[in-house]
């Protein structure tokens, strides 16, 4: 798991927000299983996947939020 102060230093590729744990309910509405650890914008309109607790932050793994 990340840390909180691992994660406070983390911002968006693309829009530079903070990020922040996605909540389950952003992981589901996305197809990432509740027990995956994610990460989303501030406004939640990305979020990006980890793997082997490492954030795989890159433009074209991000998964943006419609609606």
């Amino acid at each position: 798991m990340l840390s909180p102060a691992m994660i406070a230093l983390l911002r968006c590729p693309n829009t530079k927000q903070p990020l922040r744990l996605a909540t389950e309910a952003e992981k589901s509405a996305h197809g990432i299983p509740a027990d995956e650890e994610a990460l989303a914008t501030e406004d939640g309109s990305r979020i990006y996947r980890t793997v082997n607790e490492m954030p795989v932050l890159l433009a074209s793994a991000e998964v943006v939020a419609t609606g």
